[in-house]
């Protein structure tokens, strides 16, 4: 790989942020370099204070070799964004593989390393990893892969404690404290993530509401004449979002079904975003005990009652339709029958405002945080799907000491501009017409609330996952699920517990 020198990597930005002025239309705002003090936002209401890292000046490491593993997506998968949102291999006029490009050049040349990459497959990632731990080799110095899918590593003894490497500083504002928080394992690390994986921002599931439509029936719901003031009120609850979808149904084709050709309240998919309801009505899962082991303390009354209200959306209700195909990557379905302007309300991710089908979508669409348990919930919360990249070091590394630095240097960058472009430039300033929307994002993203559960998910007996299935099944076996996924976790549990203080 071409070592670039400091003179290039400032060609390459001033470049990249032509391309990117050009690539927006005349009235987008663009944001300007981001140095400490810099006002960042696409509306302008936010002033964030970026703050430089504590990375030495004179850091080199000498043309030292950094080899990332990362995830190559499969075709027509959601999931590839996951592989240029840690690398790009070459410069184009889309901002985002512009930033992570100039990232990775001006991290090489700050620091002094050649950064490289070998990516495989998502079903193929963990067999990359177990060769290079039962071999010993030392091919890849960082993995970038899907948290949930990952985690179980951290109980295989392949991982070093992040909080012994150097350079790593935590508590700064690239990095995401709540997951440090729930990522942490009795006082270590070994997971890590924040500015540095946009799909953290991506994954987060959020509700998109057809303002056509909305007008349309503003007269029988005054609640959709101006939703925002709803959500900024408090009051935007799951029960004000059922009242309007379960009364909104018009067989459009006229052939007196219910069908893909109608209108509807809302599309659901009924499959991984019925998790949305565990962070968003903020029903925790795990808890803590005093040497900080993880313990399922779920309050079950509330669970049993959310779950009421899942079935009842998506079984009872003749203004919800949920596709055929129930697979995750039916998300594509949920955004082809809104972008048709025939549904209302859409819970999606984020991600979805980039696609396409949204893209090119004729009527102007809004977003909204998923909706509150009840108004005695006092915020808003955001459920983020469990695939979201995070960053760990193997303990096969001889140096991990320079996987550290140079993970802290990239962390930092995507802070003060990988991060910024995408949420300013691309999501708010492309993508979404209304200032309001803007603002929701904002609150959407500050929003984000994690279960440890949901990071260790595939270790620890898959315990929100399970209550998915119940209601894709319409089921009410709610109390015999919990207590067969009770006491699947408490083994799984106590069978970590060994292995980890074992290893």
């Amino acid at each position: 790989m071409i070592h670039f020198i400091k003179q290039s990597v400032c060609i390459l930005l001033i470049v990249s942020m032509l391309l990117m002025i050009a690539a927006c239309s005349g009235n987008e705002t663009v944001p300007e370099p981001e140095t400490e003090g810099t006002t960042s936002g696409a509306d302008d209401t936010t002033a964030i204070q970026y703050e430089a890292d504590g990375l030495p000046d004179d850091l080199n490491f000498n043309g030292e070799t950094v080899t990332f593993l990362t995830i190559r997506a499969k075709e027509e998968s959601d999931n590839d964004i996951f592989r240029n949102e840690v690398f790009a291999e070459e410069l184009s006029n889309d901002p985002i593989n512009d930033s992570i490009y100039n990232r990775e050049r001006f991290v090489e040349d700050r620091l002094g390393v050649e950064i490289e990459h070998y990516d495989v497959e998502l079903d193929e990632y963990n067999k990359a990893v177990i060769k290079q731990h039962t071999s010993d080799e030392d091919t890849y110095q960082v993995y970038a892969a899907s948290t949930v899918w990952f985690a179980p590593n951290v109980f295989n003894n392949y991982l070093q404690n992040l909080y012994e490497v150097d350079y790593l500083d935590f508590p700064r504002p690239w990095w995401s404290d709540l997951f440090a928080e729930q990522a942490e394992i009795m006082g270590d690390l070994y997971l890590a993530t924040g500015s540095i994986s946009l799909s953290m921002i991506r994954f987060l599931f959020v509700t998109f509401y057809n303002k056509v439509i909305a007008e349309n029936y503003q007269a029988n719901y005054p609640d959709l004449e101006d939703l925002y003031s709803i959500v900024e009120n408090g009051e935007w609850t799951f029960d004000r979002f059922y009242e309007i979808c379960s009364s909104i149904y018009e067989d459009s084709n006229g052939n007196s079904e219910s069908d893909e050709e109608d209108l509807f309240g809302c599309v659901f998919l009924n499959g991984i975003d019925i998790d949305a309801m565990w962070s968003s009505f903020d029903i925790n899962i795990f808890s803590r005990d005093d040497e900080g082991w993880f313990i399922l303390d779920v309050n079950t009354d509330k669970l049993y009652s959310a779950l009421d209200m899942m079935n009842k959306l998506v079984h009872e209700t003749t203004g919800c339709y949920v596709p055929d195909n129930r697979e995750d990557y039916g998300l594509n379905e949920l955004s082809d029958k809104f972008a048709s302007s025939t549904a209302l309300f859409m819970v999606n991710k984020l991600h979805a405002a980039e696609s396409a089908v949204l893209r090119n979508m004729q009527d102007e669409y809004g977003i909204v945080p998923f909706p509150k348990y009840d108004k005695a919930q006092k915020d808003y919360y955001t459920f983020a799907h469990d695939q979201y990249l995070s960053y760990s070091i193997p303990v096969t590394n001889p140096n991990p000491d320079t996987a550290g630095a140079v993970l802290e240097a990239m962390a930092s960058y995507s802070y003060r501009e990988t991060r910024p472009i995408y949420l300013d430039m691309v999501l708010k300033g492309r993508y979404m017409n209304d200032p309001q929307s803007r603002k929701m994002v904002d609150r959407i993203v500050a929003g984000f609330k994690l279960d440890s559960s949901w990071i260790y998910n595939q270790s620890s007996g898959a315990f929100g996952a399970a209550f998915r299935e119940v209601i894709r099944d319409h089921s009410t076996s709610y109390a015999v699920t919990y207590a067969k996924q009770s006491k699947e976790v408490s083994t799984g549990l106590k069978m970590l517990k060994k292995i980890f203080e074992a290893g």
